[in-house]
């Protein structure tokens, strides 16, 4: 509750998850048939690179800026180019112009259509109602003052059924984890069919295998697992990457995110033992 997601805006795992986060939008979009979107953690939806917090913590010079710094990247990213350049009409080659940075949901939101639906969770008090002034106000969208793993149980499965959850706490509780990880396996359970996004942290590599691995045994779909590492996972008191678990993923998301991600490696990973991770965690069946 206490966590606020503008002193760490932009950061390299803003941009890893929401480069990934467009890919899945679009392969939703290319169907006619409608879908419903879920964000269980949504944060306030939009931030001020400006802002006070969001200048005291400065994690998205090494992020976003880092990568708009690269002239190329509009060719490298252009899904993440587009939406960054829709918020920032400015926004020019080699980063001039950024000034607003997008969260999930604003993405979300750009990606629906008319019969569309989009469920925003945010329970700090302050950033639910900073969230219904920037995102509120569209009757496609829903937006809810509930703790997140509560409103996994509440919310799922959606209506229409086709559609993808978005998952990504603080992780500041010392199980976050592990409760992260029966939730996500509830939520499958409730919702087989759907498409759901886990964002989690890197800090020491071993751990995060390990609850990696324990999760495929515990049942899970089909499930893609992608990260970024800006340095050697071995310090567990610092944020040394990211990654997202993917269940049911769109059919060649594998492929299609190779060149962004080998992109990503590029721009922002600064030291010894920066690497990528794309594998299936649980592969499909043939």
């Amino acid at each position: 509750m206490n966590y606020r997601h503008a002193y760490h805006v932009g950061n390299h795992g803003d941009v890893l998850k929401h480069v990934v986060l467009l890919h899945l939008l679009e392969a939703l979009r290319a169907k006619p048939a409608p879908f419903h979107l879920l964000d269980s953690h949504a944060g306030i939806g939009l931030y001020d690179l400006a802002a006070d917090a969001t200048q005291r913590g400065g994690e998205y010079r090494l992020g976003i800026g880092a990568v708009l710094a690269d002239p190329q990247a509009a060719a490298a990213l252009p899904l993440y180019w587009d939406a960054l350049k829709q918020l920032n009409p400015a926004l020019e080659p080699g980063g001039a112009g950024l000034r607003h940075y997008p969260g999930s949901p604003w993405l979300m939101q750009q990606a629906l259509r008319e019969a569309d639906r989009l469920a925003l969770v945010e329970l700090h008090p302050e950033d639910n109602e900073t969230l219904r002034i920037n995102i509120g106000g569209d009757a496609r969208i829903g937006i809810h003052r509930r703790d997140a793993y509560e409103a996994l149980r509440g919310l799922l499965p959606p209506t229409p059924r086709r559609g993808l959850a978005l998952i990504d706490p603080a992780y500041e509780q010392r199980d976050e984890f592990e409760r992260i990880g029966r939730a996500l396996l509830a939520a499958h359970r409730r919702w087989p069919v759907g498409q759901i996004a886990l964002w989690y942290p890197i800090k020491d590599a071993g751990s995060v295998d390990a609850w990696a691995k324990a999760l495929a045994r515990d049942g899970l779909p089909p499930s893609l697992r992608v990260e970024l590492l800006i340095r050697a996972a071995t310090a567990p008191d610092r944020l040394n990457g990211s990654g997202l678990l993917l269940l049911n993923p769109p059919w060649r998301l594998d492929q299609q995110l190779k060149a962004p991600l080998a992109y990503l490696l590029a721009r922002l990973g600064r030291e010894p033992g920066a690497a990528t991770r794309l594998e299936w965690l649980v592969k499909p069946k043939d």
